[in-house]
């Protein structure tokens, strides 16, 4: 009896034996260790096929997901929020960058009125330091800027006062919009003076293209297109499109009314006289308006606003074309540098040397007779030239202004569409250029 127990616990002995060795087996098979620099332990995965058999066989309690090594891991950091397809609110200020995050195309609307929901403008209220990178901005820092930690009312703030960021597509697209308005704006406002109808937009285009004209996308296209205006008229008839306004006043202001629309050159079209008010219907310039404005409340009268710009129907497309336009524009900035050199020449000392041998434009035109040259238009007064050259009498009617009976011949170059212009003083003296009938004539004005 006693060598069975002996037995008995003999057995017990080695299948203990054999179930820890199995065990120490099994999580051997499962993870292999290495000592990394840092301290840590990192696992190991084994063969795949090898871990569940071994489990199987010895029981080994499952376990979680373990990292992998270091030439395996991948770092996902939850601290940092990107953000991308965003537009990008900037704002700066001691010494620290503040920026927000936005929906596109909806910041300008915020600013102009047209949108009032903040929901509908920012992604997120969260201020950021780099909105690429996804770094917030510190409390601290939002503190000593904007003396609030309230993000909500931080993104008002920056709303208002940040600069947009836009990229170089939305930037240039922006500024063909601006572009398309300030023509558009010519169009609906300025007519052609001969005829009183508008310009098609086309023209309006190429003669800015032409002038070098270039919008500013933070400034308003109307007031940029009115300034335009002036460089415009150098090169082709245009003017603003002229107002209606419809007055009562009473009638003992009649006459001074009357008096007032004459000295800003304005037209009356309608008048009627009552027994108390009297009632005018008159087209005037656009920049008077708050002349008469100011007037109209001085007598306590009512001023409105009938028509905002008075022009005939169509457009003025056949009146002026493309290529004496460019011709003109050339014409025109030589006559510049010619006046330009001119002063320089006046304002300088005089030395007795020679005179250098200086290319002019127009020195290849010798004084020719009506024989040798291809005449277009015989020599004669400026006023009597005929109406396919209206641009040029428009243009050229600056010299009888300073000096009368200066006559003008129109030539052209022989094998070329190019047209010369000379000009004969009251004295019969020849000038090759516009720009030396011209100041001929305002040195004989001054004179």
């Amino acid at each position: 009896m006693g060598a069975c127990c002996v037995l008995c616990v003999c057995v017990c002995v080695c299948a203990y034996a054999c179930i820890r060795a199995n065990t120490d087996a099994c999580a051997r098979a499962c993870v292999t260790t290495s000592d990394d620099d840092d301290g840590t332990i990192p696992l190991r995965r084994a063969q795949p096929a090898a871990v569940p058999l071994l489990r199987a066989s010895v029981g080994c309690p499952k376990t979680a997901p373990q990292r992998t090594t270091r030439g395996e891991a991948m770092f996902v950091p939850v601290g940092i929020k990107k953000l991308t397809n965003v537009a990008i609110v900037r704002y700066k200020s001691h010494g620290t960058r503040f920026e927000i995050a936005c929906y596109k195309n909806t910041v300008l609307a915020y600013r102009s009125g047209f949108e009032k929901d903040l929901d509908n403008v920012l992604q997120s209220t969260q201020i950021y330091a780099n909105v690429s990178k996804g770094v917030f901005a510190k409390d601290e820092d939002l503190i000593n800027v904007f003396g609030t930690s309230n993000q909500e009312a931080i993104c008002v703030i920056i709303l208002q006062k940040g600069e947009l960021q836009v990229s170089d597509k939305e930037r240039k697209a922006e500024t063909e919009h601006v572009f398309r308005d300030a023509v558009m704006t010519l169009v609906e406002k300025c007519v052609n003076p001969a005829t009183n109808r508008p310009y098609p937009p086309g023209m309006i285009e190429t003669a800015l293209r032409d002038i070098h004209f270039s919008v500013d996308p933070k400034r308003s296209a109307k007031q940029q297109a009115l300034e335009a205006l002036p460089k415009l008229q150098e090169i082709f008839p245009i003017k603003r499109a002229a107002m209606r306004f419809k007055v009562n006043v009473r009638s003992d202001k009649e006459q001074e009314l009357m008096g007032f629309i004459g000295e800003n050159d304005g037209e009356i079209e309608t008048h009627n006289v009552g027994s108390i008010e009297v009632s005018l219907t008159f087209t005037v310039d656009p920049a008077k308006y708050r002349a008469f404005d100011k007037f109209v409340k001085d007598v306590k009268g009512r001023l409105e606003v009938v028509t905002l710009a008075v022009m005939e129907e169509g457009t003025s497309s056949g009146t002026f074309d493309e290529d004496t336009m460019k011709s003109t524009v050339k014409q025109a900035e030589l006559d510049k540098a010619e006046e330009a050199l001119a002063k320089m020449e006046i304002s300088r000392p005089v030395v007795a040397r020679a005179a250098p041998d200086v290319q002019r434009r127009a020195t290849h035109l010798e004084t020719l007779s009506s024989d040798d040259a291809n005449i277009l238009v015989k020599r004669g007064p400026i006023a009597a030239l005929p109406e396919e050259h209206e641009s040029r009498r428009e243009r050229f009617a600056d010299i009888d202004k300073y000096q009368e009976g200066w006559e003008v011949e129109l030539r052209a170059r022989e094998g070329s569409s190019i047209v010369d212009a000379v000009f004969y003083s009251p004295e019969g003296d020849l000038c090759k250029t516009y720009a030396d009938a011209r100041r001929k004539a305002m040195a004989a004005a001054k004179s």
